[in-house]
């Protein structure tokens, strides 16, 4: 999936044009399974809808971006023929606003087929809560950078929700976040070392002193095994 980098130009970061992205697809948007609008216009749905217009001439795979779900945008883009929608609101993790999506489009049965991909957004509390169909995130390799690193731990108990993320602080010995515990104080440290080596090869070493990317490694292979979770828990 190519994301058009709306993003980054809302944010200031970049700058891009609808003709340079439609020349850049042209060249190899049949390389990717899908490709998403460029939703530079956040607050004007009509600027969104002509770019994914224009997009579509290029990539009959092209998907559109929410904003505003109160709205009817999702109404508007299922009657053109989109049933795979990705939200990207800044609200996108308001429970009133994922529960009016799925109660209205998803379980309501009058929208078959519509699908969802969560745009930013990874983690086990919002995914398991609401059935969205895919989704993407940086948080893996971008925590990783503090020293940060997440492991799903079989071995205890699970969180109310089910969720057994146990997230490990190894930029230093002392807490980095409240929700978050240095090594040297995590009780199932034996579980970690374990998970470890049978997985990569890695031993506590590794993790304390890094010499290449072990933090990023561990943090992919988590969000690897988060999808199967996932998926396994909206199996319908």
């Amino acid at each position: 999936m190519l994301d058009s980098g709306a993003y980054s130009q809302m944010t200031g970061k970049a700058t891009i044009e609808l003709d340079a992205y439609i020349a850049y697809l042209k060249s190899c948007g049949h390389l990717f399974d899908y490709v998403i609008n460029l939703d530079v216009e956040p607050l004007n749905f009509d600027v969104r809808n002509w770019n994914l217009a224009h997009l579509k001439k290029v990539c009959p795979h092209i998907l559109p971006v929410v904003h505003d779900v109160y709205a009817g945008e999702i109404d508007l883009l299922y009657d053109q023929g989109y049933d795979y929608i990705l939200i990207g609101s800044s609200r996108g993790n308001d429970r009133r606003q994922l529960d009016f999506i799925f109660n209205r489009y998803h379980f309501s049965g009058k929208y078959p087929g519509i699908k969802f991909h969560k745009l930013g957004t990874a983690t086990y509390p919002t995914l398991a809560e609401y059935p969205f169909y895919s989704s993407d995130s940086a948080v893996f390799e971008l925590i990783a950078g503090f020293g940060i690193v997440l492991f799903w731990n079989e071995q205890r108990e699970p969180d109310r929700n089910g969720d057994k993320t146990d997230t490990i602080y190894f930029g230093g010995r002392r807490k980095s976040t409240s929700s978050s515990i240095s090594f040297s104080e995590y009780q199932f440290l034996s579980h970690f070392e374990e998970y470890l080596w049978q997985k990569f090869g890695f031993r506590l070493e590794d993790m304390i002193n890094p010499q290449k990317n072990e933090w990023a490694v561990v943090n992919m292979a988590y969000g690897l095994q988060l999808a199967k979770i996932i998926t396994k828990l909206h199996e319908v």
